[in-house]
């Protein structure tokens, strides 16, 4: 049976990775996905993100309760740009069979990662799409190398949830309830 290693910034983890996450994990009948922090998102190098304990912390509470998922903190010890390749190399140590999950908007800018054609070497990549999304992506390179999994569609972002913080506004319903308070207790994102 093979794992999901399924990275992201997760400032804040919300509802949506987690309801798309687990229709991956079902579809592809994975054994478990390892949620892997970012130190720093190679194509987000400009963007600020609060500490690392924090994300960690709130991925922790996301899942805590979700059998097969968990939390890796590999990417955020090593304290440097986090690339998925190394990660991928680090997690071969241990698992033969790894299906990376990455959202559609990775898809699209897969050409930009560090060492694509090694990754879809050494991994299955999953896209989670929507349904109507196949519109844009024509002359994708790395299309027929990929499995799509239709995954609901979620509406939710991390930049909204922040948003609604800094605005004085609900985010109940957007995030597990245990993260939600963890952000309002630590007074994250004001």
């Amino acid at each position: 049976m093979a794992i999901g290693i399924f990275g992201g910034s997760f400032d804040p983890i919300h509802i949506g990775h987690l309801i798309t996450t687990l229709h991956v994990k079902e579809k592809r009948n994975l054994e478990k996905i390892f949620f892997v922090p970012s130190f720093i998102s190679p194509l987000k190098q400009n963007q600020t993100t609060i500490d690392e304990f924090h994300r960690l912390k709130m991925v922790e509470l996301a899942i805590e309760n979700i059998d097969g998922f968990l939390v890796s903190d590999y990417e955020l010890k090593q304290k440097k740009i986090s690339y998925t390749i190394d990660t991928i190399n680090e997690f071969k140590k241990y698992y033969d069979k790894i299906e990376l999950i990455i959202g559609y908007d990775n898809y699209l800018v897969f050409d930009k990662w560090h060492k694509p054609n090694e990754i879809l070497n050494k991994v299955k990549v999953v896209v989670m799409k929507r349904q109507n999304e196949f519109s844009d992506d024509i002359n994708n390179l790395y299309r027929d190398k990929m499995i799509f999994v239709d995954t609901p569609t979620i509406e939710i972002s991390s930049t909204e949830i922040r948003n609604r913080i800094k605005q004085n506004l609900s985010i109940d319903f957007f995030l597990p309830e245990k993260v939600k308070e963890y952000i309002l207790k630590n007074g994250l994102y004001r």
